[in-house]
């Protein structure tokens, strides 16, 4: 009975025991348990799928995904309190900033130098955009002075220039995610040969200025171009996208110039992963340039001399016997990929062109495609190494971009460039940042220019294409002061070594290269007082340049160089509202006559006063 008594008393206790952990099971709201952790938690986050274009360094920072380590605590936390139910609110937008459609900027300055620009673009849209925008700058102003008694060294005459620009242009995005885009607009540039003084102009042919027509030594630049394209917009993982563009363009020029070019390019480009992981892209461009060059002069610009003026002359079927037409092309193919890998920012890939442009058959030519790219401790600072390369067509076109004073049906080449860098970028803090670099090139047929011998006044320029290596080292320095303040610092040093050589004696001396300095820099300062009064200061520095070689009383050559060039500038602009500003422009306030080409001095300082209003 005794027995009996102790074992129900047992059964009795476990059969609770039971109860209770089995209602403690099943309550959800009581959390009793202490978990330990005994390793590291190491947290994955999820990459979302969508990828969009990798980005490209230039001369920026990369942000690199950081490998995130947390130490977890977990403790239970009962809270009393009951918050009362809320209704649901409604989230009311802030009013968008008020947009305006039109924009007209109107100045004027000594030298007799007009400015006007007008902008209209389409207010805020989804799906589409349009407008105008049309510029002109030009200035009609004499260099040095006439004298009446004697022919001046110093007297240039008018050095006039001028820019117009007519430009349309309009973007719809479609249903499907497409964007469509299309440009048309019309550009003309004038200037003249006006590299000569009146002691020039009288000693080689013998007429005083006011004999000559400017009409005789004018040159005229205009350019009609128009230009459509597609893309997608859509960028997910496993996404096939493209982007094709279309353009013609037409420069007919004084002197019975005309250049048509056809541009065709476009990519297609594929989104995946790797070891499912690394997010890549990967892409295929294509290009096409094709340039179809006519010559057909009834004139060419004074000074030009007796032999061009007998085969001006010697026509034969109404064509002139200096007359000629060519068809010249480029084609490229680029495959690369983009992709990030272990915190380095990998873009590889190779160019293979068709070189149609310097010789009328067609030729390969391979090019490397690949940057690396890392940060280190943080972002404090970013690596890059780069080995690239191309080929790149000087049409008419981009030679009088570069030199407006080039003579009529100068010689056009395709520049091939192969270049391998190293780039240092540190961000010591938010406010200041230093980049560092420098490049090794070899470069065929690098555009240069000398004076042509056929035009006896010396004012007329041809291209020369040298092929030679250079190296380029430099840097700059940024301080940002929140967005009052700007200081920003920069500078390059080049050494130029010719590929070409000629014998002078036992030995072999490289030929000279013109117009390329030997170094340049710049300082500028931007101030910012409460979005009303904004000012910029710049002083700018360029090396001397060589440009002629001449013997000496030895007999030895000897290079001539034009002086290092000094320049500062000044612009004030002071926002009386949202619709009307006032600017002040100084250029070259240092009053330097420089020369950057040779016998064609500059301007000694160029003051603009204007002013830009909106309508509402």
């Amino acid at each position: 009975m005794k027995t009996t008594g102790i074992f129900s008393i047992l059964v009795t206790v476990g059969l609770l025991a039971v109860g209770s952990v089995c209602r403690a099971q099943s309550d959800s709201n009581v959390y009793n348990e202490r978990v330990v952790v005994t390793s590291r938690y190491k947290p994955v986050v999820e990459e979302s799928q969508k990828v969009n274009v990798a980005p490209t360094i230039t001369d920026t920072v990369a942000t690199m995904p950081k490998n995130l380590t947390y130490d977890i605590t977990t403790r239970r936390l009962t809270s009393l309190y009951q918050p009362s139910r809320i209704k649901a609110a409604r989230i009311i937008g802030e009013p968008a900033t008020r947009l305006y459609s039109n924009y007209f900027k109107l100045g004027f300055g000594n030298y007799w130098s007009p400015l006007a620009e007008f902008y209209y673009n389409s207010l805020r849209s989804q799906d589409r955009t349009f407008g105008v925008r049309a510029t002109h700058r030009s200035s009609w102003g004499t260099i040095g002075h006439h004298v009446d008694t004697v022919y001046s060294p110093d007297h240039y005459g008018q050095a006039p220039f001028s820019y117009t620009d007519i430009t349309a242009f309009g973007k719809l995005i479609t249903q499907n995610h497409l964007q469509l885009s299309a440009d048309v607009g019309y550009q003309n540039d004038f200037t003249r040969f006006y590299g000569f003084s009146d002691s020039t102009l009288h000693a080689v042919l013998a007429l005083p200025r006011d004999s000559i027509t400017r009409a005789s030594y004018r040159m005229a630049y205009n350019t009609a171009a128009a230009h459509v394209g597609v893309k997608t917009l859509n960028t997910d993982v496993n996404a096939l996208g493209f982007e094709a563009n279309a353009g013609v363009a037409d420069l007919f020029a004084t002197y019975g110039q005309n250049e048509f070019n056809i541009n065709v390019d476009g990519n297609i480009h594929y989104g995946f992963t790797i070891a499912q992981q690394y997010k890549a892209v990967a892409y295929l461009h294509l290009t096409y340039d094709g340039y179809a060059n006519s010559f057909n002069p009834s004139e060419l610009p004074l000074g030009y001399d007796s032999l061009l003026t007998v085969a001006l002359a010697d026509t034969a079927n109404g064509r002139c016997a200096l007359s000629e037409s060519k068809y010249r092309r480029l084609y490229n193919v680029n495959p690369y990929i983009d992709f990030l890998f272990s915190g380095f920012q990998i873009h590889a890939g190779a160019v293979v062109a068709l070189d149609g442009y310097n010789i009328p058959e067609i030729e390969p030519r391979i090019y490397p495609d690949a940057t690396v790219s890392k940060s280190f401790f943080n972002d404090l600072f970013n690596v890059t190494l780069s080995a690239r390369g191309n080929i790149e067509a000087l049409s008419w076109n981009k030679l009088r971009l570069v030199n407006p004073y080039i003579m009529p049906n100068s010689p056009v080449r395709a520049t091939s460039h192969y270049d391998f860098g190293a780039n240092i970028r540190l961000n010591l803090s938010k406010k200041i940042d230093f980049n560092l670099y420098g490049m090794y090139s070899y470069l065929n047929d690098d555009l240069s220019f000398m004076l042509n011998d056929h035009y006896t006044l010396h004012n007329v320029f041809t291209p020369v294409y040298d092929s030679l290596t250079r190296v380029k080292v430099g840097g700059s320095f940024v301080f940002l002061n929140d967005e009052m303040l700007r200081l920003e610092l920069k500078g390059n040093y080049y050494i130029y070594r010719n590929s070409e050589t000629v014998a002078v004696g036992e030995e072999r001396v490289e030929l000279p290269l013109y117009y390329r300095p030997d170094f340049d820099a710049a300082l500028s300062a931007t101030v910012n007082y409460n979005d009303k009064v904004i000012g910029r200061a710049e002083f700018q520095t360029l090396g001397r340049m060589p440009y002629s070689t001449v013997k000496d009383v030895a007999g030895a050559d000897s290079t001539l160089y034009l002086p290092m060039r000094l320049g500062l500038n000044l612009e004030v602009e002071y926002r009386h509202n949202k619709a009307l500003s006032f600017f002040f422009k100084f250029d070259n306030l240092l009053f330097q006559r420089y020369f950057y080409w040779q016998n064609y001095p500059s301007y000694r300082g160029l003051c603009l006063l204007g002013l830009t209003y909106t309508i509402h």
